[in-house]
């Protein structure tokens, strides 16, 4: 299982860079741009770790590093910013303060330092939730698939061509509800007397509107 962070920026073009950069590194990463849609996050499933910047309107940073910390206990925190940003409040909160850099690689560093020899965090069992039969329609990688079943975290899908699982990142097409998703492979298995293979999928939420937004299409599955 890899660690989940959860990075609050609300900078579009810092905070693409530093999702990127985690994604590419095999983090799960949730990422959002206020104060608000973070507590929203939380409330759904404690981080591994908490990545936020410094001025996030009308909040500091600082004041959501205590808001976690209250719901989640004492978890690894990163304060980004520019160099001027930084103050030793950062330090006396537990936190790491890193300067924000255009390609992300610092930041992977520190990422990587405070999660050396952590457990990643099993979601609360309180936050587990059914899967639900779906049998919809839809293209993985433009291979054709079924989707056999939906929950808010993810979805198991069938497909003729075990190669499409393989990739390190999923591109889920489900034309019945106009809706295209990303998704990150977790298992596959081939189908009992049948020519197709059964995988499972963690579907990558870019923030907390879209998790709402899934949450919903769930939902409304019988």
């Amino acid at each position: 299982m890899s660690y989940r962070i959860l990075l609050v920026d609300p900078h579009q073009a810092t905070q693409s860079i530093s999702a990127s950069a985690l994604a590419a590194a095999d983090y799960r990463v949730a990422a959002v741009s206020t104060f608000e849609q973070a507590k929203q996050q939380v409330a759904l499933d404690c981080p591994d770790l908490l990545i936020t910047a410094v001025r996030l309107g009308a909040f500091n940073g600082l004041q959501l590093v205590l808001r976690v910390r209250a719901e989640c206990g004492d978890l690894p925190v990163i304060v980004t910013g520019a160099p001027t940003d930084f103050t030793s409040d950062i330090d006396r909160y537990g936190g790491r303060f890193v300067a924000a850099a255009p390609d992300g690689g610092a930041l992977l560093e520190r990422v990587e330092e405070l999660l050396a020899g952590r457990t990643p965090r099993e979601p609360d069992s309180k936050r587990r939730w059914l899967r639900k039969r779906a049998d919809l329609p839809a293209t993985v990688q433009n291979a054709t698939a079924t989707v056999i079943e939906l929950s808010y975290e993810g979805l198991r899908f069938e497909v003729e061509q075990p190669s499409v699982a393989a990739s390190g990142a999923l591109d889920i097409c489900l034309p019945t509800l106009g809706l295209a998703v990303k998704a990150t492979p977790r298992w596959s298995k081939p189908i009992d007397d049948r020519e197709s293979w059964w995988c499972g999928a963690e579907i990558a939420l870019p923030n907390v509107d879209d998790a709402q937004s899934w949450r919903r299409i769930v939902d409304g599955l019988n």
